[in-house]
């Protein structure tokens, strides 16, 4: 039996040190590093859990654990030095996808909520909101006949299938109104454009924001105007809050010859620059800026400006020289936070800083003065 005793102790030893590096839980057994990721987990939130757990089991109070989750989680954020980071619930984030989006089925308007009602944001053009009559600032009160409670629940009545009616009460200088409409693709146009002063052949194209199919809209409009012999453009960007940060980077190498038209910087200190093909539409144009042009506005006029490829005409731009990433989770909560900051092609700062055109006006948002001296620029 002695004999036998190293190769006995020697598998009890093993045995030992294989549950030691594994931990048996509810019939799986987890590797060390998945062992460690749990003691992590409730090392930080396990005191949550248990906060949860006993008012789950022992609070008199009706309660909704996920409204608790997404109130904790929203402060959490909240308290980050990232003025741009949010979080979102599966509602807040589906909405935040349609304004980025090239089209949807809906009604057409954006929500959000004051002194605990419920407001319309935005209409857009053209879409069953807008037909039926309803306006920025109208308080939604009810949806088909029941009561909203909040954004989230407001955005979830609202949605529903391609050509079901919808009715809407709102409440509008203090009166209720009923107001009914069907569902139905709604697209969301960022690029407007027109032939504007034909003697001298300068067509304009406004860009409210930088979205899915941006970028060919712009070409189209581009397309379209140099067809009709517009080879003048004057781009306004002005209350262009930004966007798609892709959009941005097409329209300024379509703007612009082989150059480079910004770098960003990520939190480890790696340098990424974006550089322009040869390749352009082949117009003169001028830009206008505002206090309100940010992010992916900036984007394209610090390019512009850098390289010289238009004139920038209006006031210093708002000054948001960071980009966003947003991660959605499984149960359709997402979170944004910033990740980046970029530079214009020179090396100049823009966040919290600004572009500063190269012809200031003092009322950037006259169009009258604007236009005058946009189209003053161009016919030099």
């Amino acid at each position: 039996m002695k004999k036998y005793r190293p190769f006995i102790v020697g598998i009890l030893v093993g045995i030992v040190l294989l549950v030691g590096g594994l931990l048996l839980t509810g019939g799986r057994l987890l590797t060390p590093s998945q062992n460690e990721y749990y003691q992590g987990l409730d090392k930080a939130y396990g005191k949550y859990y248990e906060l949860i757990t006993m008012i789950d089991e022992e609070a008199l109070a009706d309660y909704d654990p996920q409204k608790i989750t997404d109130k904790v989680l929203k402060r959490v954020v909240a308290g980050l030095d990232d003025p741009y980071a949010e979080y979102y619930t599966a509602e807040e984030y589906e909405q935040f996808q349609k304004k980025y989006a090239k089209s949807y089925v809906g009604i057409g308007i954006s929500v959000g909520e004051k002194n605990g009602k419920v407001i319309i944001g935005d209409v857009t053009a053209d879409a069953p909101a807008e037909e039926a009559g309803l306006k920025i600032g109208d308080i939604i009160v009810a949806v088909d006949g029941v009561e909203v409670d909040g954004v989230d629940d407001a955005t979830n009545r609202i949605a529903g299938e391609n050509g079901t009616e919808v009715k809407l009460t709102i409440k509008r200088d203090g009166k209720k109104k009923d107001f009914v409409m069907n569902r139905g693709k709604v697209i969301n146009k960022s690029v407007e454009y027109k032939e504007l002063y034909p003697k001298q052949h300068i067509g304009y194209i406004a860009i409210s924001g930088f979205k899915q199919g941006t970028a060919k809209e712009f070409r189209l409009a581009v397309k379209d105007l140099k067809n009709a012999d517009y080879n003048k453009i004057i781009i306004d960007l002005r209350e262009n809050g930004g966007g798609s940060t892709d959009a941005a980077y097409e329209i300024a190498d379509m703007l612009l010859p082989e150059c480079e038209m910004l770098s960003y910087v990520n939190a480890k200190g790696e340098k990424t620059v974006k550089k322009s093909d040869a390749s352009t539409l082949g117009i003169e144009y001028v830009l206008l800026v505002d206090e309100f042009s940010a992010s992916a506005s900036e984007m394209v006029a610090g390019a512009v400006k850098d390289n010289k490829g238009g004139k920038l005409i209006g006031c210093t731009t708002y000054g948001k020289g960071v980009t966003q990433m947003t991660r959605r989770f499984k149960d359709g909560s997402a979170l944004k936070i910033t990740i980046e900051e970029f530079f214009r092609p020179s090396g100049k700062k823009i966040n919290e800083v600004g572009i500063e055109p190269d012809i200031v006006m003092k009322d950037a948002h006259e169009d009258k003065a604007m236009l005058k001296r946009a189209v003053k620029e161009l016919k030099k």
